[in-house]
């Protein structure tokens, strides 16, 4: 009690007063974080260095189609890199930490630099000097229960010459799901209160291969970048049910191959900037899910081949020293073409919208303008236009168009260098995911799910504001709270087809989130924990929408509705020590998992992880070019809760008849890392 009297007492005594120490401070908007912030920490990568950046949360973008609207939080040389596939997370990752020269963070604009939709982003500039690097990694997970473990090796390669860039990896690389493990598999009937409970016991892991390459040269008064990306990713799981008539057993054997290649050039054009990029990125996907027993087989096959292309051009023209002005367009096409197939005991079952071919077409114009209006005050404004035309055929046919004007603008107060406030108002449209179209399965989850042709996209109005106060010289706290109203809400509706009436993704009507979100950064070294660093996030939501089978107000099921988290919480706590006598740095980690609800038309799905995921880490990096990572994981050994509440029929005018309930005790492992840099 007395620890948690002083650390709150110390951390608004910071917030007040305490102003803080930066290496640089380019502006009120932009902080500058020299490579000799980060020495005591001796980071390998520069996602290691964006990890220790005061209150910044990393966010990998999401992969949805198009280029706009997807970005990461996080730029290279002043650029997006030209891929999707290939995320942010994995570019940071191969960007040694030698080679950084300093990391910016922009906060709410600054002239030249394109927020990509973004509040706060971070900037790594990579050094002029001519090198060259060779690293080698390999690593593995060890699980301590049943003794199976997921190797990584990899080998990457990086020359700076001149202004020209040459990058290279090849990788082999291990999947794998967490929450293996063994368990108990329970079911109640509720009429008559027979209860019966058998083991359960889960699997799941894959190896694939991935090679990308990239080379950056001169070109035309301009740069010039090329990324290519060639992956396949195989996974197979299992779920066994130990019943006394016999094993039940679920199966699920996916593999996912894709090809991207990203064409890039950035230059002058008198006074203007001039951005333009081409993407191609092709995949193809299959998957295999079967369940067998005494007396019930299940056999479910798809196949989708997916393709997007994509072209965009930007011109950014500055207007004296306080005014940016930018326009551009972007064009894609993308197409996904499926075929899925169901069987029960042998026979053919008739699935809605079991073959689909799906194409879209999309165009948008967009303008936007930076003004630093006032030393203290900026302004960014602008709006995207998106028209699209979706066409559909197999198992329905139809052709659909969609306008939506998305604006949006943010206004930044910058009272005193420690101190900002962001107000933000921004319309965003969710995008519809091909996978919807189509018939999927899940037997050992939400089992046959339907395709639902109808489906339009999800659109959300946002209000936020933000908070942001630096203290001593690694620390920050930063309160944002933001009000989102959506329009047809993605969620699970009924859909009927020729075999009955299955679950599909559906739009609902209207819903809302509110969204509080702290994150601190705290030092240590005033509880005698010299370099010392607490980073924390917590983000708290409460989501409504009236439910199409109910009609009560309910929160809104996970995973459809766009990317918006829809989680009512995420709470996440890194604790670290920085010895540089001992050239280690030890690292604990937390992570509560989730506790989250599933509407479909029959049933409820009730899936949590408690007491969630603690780790614990130990890097030694003896010199500069070695380091070794020893980590112990899932510590707590969280349980994975699935609890399915099934219906007799929709459940607004049917009873309850059964409860079943999955438990799988997950597994603590071992994590070891060796990196070597040649060169």
């Amino acid at each position: 009690m007395q620890i948690k009297r002083r650390l709150m007492a110390a951390t608004l005594l910071a917030c007040a007063l305490v102003p803080a120490a930066y290496a640089e401070e380019a502006s009120e908007n932009v902080l500058v974080y020299q490579a000799a912030y980060f020495a005591d920490a001796r980071p390998n990568t520069a996602y290691d260095m964006i990890q220790r950046l005061p209150a910044f949360t990393f966010d990998d973008g999401n992969n949805e189609r198009g280029f706009a609207g997807t970005a990461g939080n996080v730029l290279i040389d002043g650029q997006r890199p030209t891929s999707k596939t290939d995320d942010l997370y994995s570019v940071l990752t191969r960007i040694p930490a030698a080679n950084v020269e300093r990391i910016e963070v922009i906060r709410g604009g600054a002239q030249g630099i394109d927020m990509q939709g973004q509040t706060v982003i971070a900037n790594v500039i990579r050094r002029k000097a001519d090198s060259t690097q060779i690293v080698a990694q390999a690593d593995t997970n060890f699980w301590l229960n049943d003794h199976h473990s997921v190797p990584d090796l990899s080998i990457e390669y990086n020359q700076h010459a001149g202004d020209s860039i040459f990058e290279a990896s090849l990788k082999r690389f291990g999947n794998f799901d967490d929450s293996v493990g063994k368990g108990t598999y329970s079911t109640l009937d509720i009429p008559t209160g027979a209860f019966q409970e058998v083991g359960a016991h889960s699997t799941g892991r894959g190896a694939g291969t991935a090679f990308t390459g990239a080379v950056t040269v001169p070109l035309f008064d301009g740069q010039f970048k090329a990324n290519l990306l060639l992956q396949d990713s195989p996974f197979h799981s299992t779920l066994s049910y130990y019943f006394p008539t016999g094993t039940q057993r679920i199966g699920d054997d996916t593999s996912s191959h894709t090809g991207e290649l990203g064409l890039h050039w950035n230059g002058t054009v008198g006074t203007s900037q001039l951005e333009t990029l081409v993407l191609q990125r092709l995949e193809r996907d299959t998957d295999h899910n079967a369940l067998t027993s005494p007396a019930l087989t299940q056999d479910f096959h798809s196949r989708n081949n997916t393709g997007e292309t994509i072209a965009r051009v930007t011109l950014r023209h500055p207007i004296g020293t306080t005014l940016t002005l930018e326009g551009g367009l972007e064009g894609a096409y993308n197409f996904l073409d499926g075929i899925s197939s169901y069987a029960e005991n042998g026979v053919a079952v008739p699935l809605p919208s079991a073959n689909a071919r799906v194409n879209e077409k999309r165009g948008e114009v967009f303008a936007q303008g930076t003004w630093k209006f006032d030393p203290d005050w900026l302004l960014e404004a602008g709006a995207r236009f998106e028209y699209s035309k979706i066409s559909e055929s197999g198992g329905a046919s139809q052709s659909r168009t969609f306008f939506y004007p998305k604006p949006r603008a943010v206004l930044t107060w910058s009272p005193d260098k420690e101190t900002q406030i962001r107000l933000r108002y921004e319309r965003v449209v969710g995008q519809l995911d091909f996978g919807n179209f189509i018939a999927s399965s899940s037997l050992g989850g939400n089992g046959l799910q339907g395709g639902n042709p109808n489906l339009k996209p999800d659109q959300h109005t946002q209000y936020q504001i933000s908070w942001e106060r630096h203290f001593w010289e690694k620390g920050a706290l930063v309160v944002s709270f933001m009000h989102d109203q959506i329009k047809d809400v993605v969620d699970n509706v009924p859909v009927t087809s020729a075999a009955g009436t299955f679950d599909a993704p559906g739009n609902i009507g209207t819903g809302k989130l509110d969204q509080l979100d702290v994150e601190l950064t705290l030092p240590l070294d005033w509880l005698g924990l010299e370099n010392g660093l607490l980073k924390s996030t917590n983000i708290f939501r409460r989501t409504r929408v009236k439910d199409p089978v109910t009609g009560v107000e309910r929160f809104i099921s996970p995973g459809l509705s766009g990317n918006q988290s829809v989680r009512p919480q995420d709470i996440e706590f890194t604790l670290t020590q920085d010895i540089p006598s001992l050239k280690s740095t030890w690292e604990i980690d937390y992570f509560n998992g989730w506790d989250e609800h599933y509407y479909h038309l029959n049933e409820v799905r009730h899936r949590r992880i408690p007491p969630g995921l603690l780790s614990a880490a130990w890097i030694y990096k003896p010199t500069s070019d070695l380091s070794l990572r020893f980590e112990v994981d899932n510590m707590t050994r969280f349980e994975y809760e699935n609890t399915f509440y099934e219906y007799s029929g929709p459940r607004d005018v049917s009873p309850l008849t059964e409860i079943d309930e999955r438990r799988i005790k997950s597994q603590p492992r071992i994590y070891i890392e060796i990196r070597k840099t040649f060169g």
